[in-house]
């Protein structure tokens, strides 16, 4: 019975159940829809050694090599924690920094380390040409850095970073995910209102008397 009065009380109040449930649904997909559309790039660095060092030890050659790459790696991973590395690399682009604060600045760029020796490295931009300069002036900056960091005493880079071929994509708006979530949202908020809709109808309804 109770389950009935609830399907009567959101009939009789079909329109405004329905304009809950349709505003929030069309207020995200618009929002999704006129968002601007971003560029998302990734580059992938790979530590590779091109001098071998003389040692006493030569059974322990590999694992000294592979500890100094790591070493390597977790520099390079620091330069993009770094805000004055991601501002260099900004000018040598030639795209505006827009520096508002150093957390926006280091969060723009997304790096991860998957080896000792494999880097990954993404980041956003607004438009192709500045996600293809901006992406040349980040392997080009990694790799300077990275040859001017690891000498030997004869002045020889004993390791080499070398930044792969850029990608980049169109990132997508998600308008439909978006919209999912706007549609979830107004049907939680029409059930609510059903739900205290029924509770003041209930409440109004006089008591029987003896």
């Amino acid at each position: 019975m109770q389950f009935l009065d609830t399907i009567s009380l959101a009939w009789r109040f079909r329109w405004l159940i329905l304009g809950v449930i349709l505003i929030p649904t069309i207020l995200a997909v618009s929002f999704a829809a006129t968002q601007p559309v971003s560029y998302s790039t990734s580059i992938a660095f790979t530590v590779n050694r091109i001098n071998k060092q003389d040692v006493k030890e030569y059974q322990y050659d590999g694992y000294y090599a592979l500890q100094a790459s790591d070493l390597l790696s977790e520099t390079v991973v620091s330069w993009f924690l770094t805000p004055s590395v991601i501002v260099e690399m900004y000018d040598a682009a030639a795209v505006p920094a827009n520096v508002t604060d150093f957390s926006s600045l280091t969060a723009r760029f997304k790096i991860k380390k998957y080896s000792s020796q494999n880097l990954g490295v993404t980041f956003t931009s607004s438009s192709p040409s500045d996600a293809q300069k901006l992406a040349a002036a980040v392997v080009k900056t990694v790799e300077v850095k990275a040859s001017q960091l690891n000498q030997s005493a004869d002045r020889k880079a004993l390791f080499e970073v070398v930044g792969s071929k850029p990608v980049t994509v169109e990132r997508s708006r998600q308008v439909p995910l978006v919209g999912s979530v706007g549609f979830v949202l107004g049907a939680f908020l029409a059930v609510l209102i059903t739900g205290l809709l029924g509770a003041l109808r209930g409440h109004k309804q006089p008591t029987p008397t003896q």
